[in-house]
């Protein structure tokens, strides 16, 4: 059984997106200051409509957690209570504050996808089953859309990430 191309181009999107957002920037350890969060950026809404029917967003706790898996903090915390005890401790965390973070990495998003595409040609993605060529833009674009969110969202998965390792570290502490 095969994927519709519709289904082909929002794995697509998540996947490369979620690769460029991995390489993310170094994490403010538990404890340390975290920076502010990057302004909501307004999107048109068949950018957020987009992102939102076909969960694009959907990423951010998974790509948290192998952000926060990298980290110093986390290394602790597997040292205090075992791998498997600070994966669950750390994985909690994330969920618990996902949804503060969710609408405006989606926004984020939106805004990443509005760069590269009109809305009409969101409207198309959206829908399903676009017409060939702005399912190749899709394909091409998706490294300029990874930057730009990148660039839109470093600050804001920071954030997420040590709250949730400052969380997780003080359950950890014995």
């Amino acid at each position: 059984m095969g994927y519709s191309r519709s289904t082909a181009l929002t794995i697509l999107g998540k996947v490369a997106l979620l690769g460029l957002l991995i390489q993310a920037p170094n994490v403010a350890l538990a404890g340390e200051s975290a920076p502010a969060t990057t302004p909501l950026h307004s999107a048109p809404s068949s950018a957020l409509a987009f992102v939102q029917d076909r969960h694009l967003g959907e990423g951010l706790g998974w790509l948290g957690y192998q952000v926060a898996s990298r980290t110093v903090t986390f290394a602790t915390i597997v040292e205090t209570v075992g791998r498997t005890k600070a994966q669950e401790i750390v994985q909690d965390e994330l969920q618990y504050l996902q949804p503060q973070y969710q609408q405006e990495w989606d926004r984020n998003l939106a805004a990443a996808y509005a760069a590269s595409f009109s809305p009409e040609e969101l409207t198309a993605l959206d829908v399903g089953d676009p017409p060939p060529d702005i399912a190749n833009k899709f394909r091409a674009k998706q490294r300029d859309v990874g930057l730009d969110m990148k660039g839109r969202s470093s600050e804001l998965l920071k954030v997420y990430v040590s709250t949730a390792l400052d969380n997780a570290l003080k359950k950890a502490k014995p």
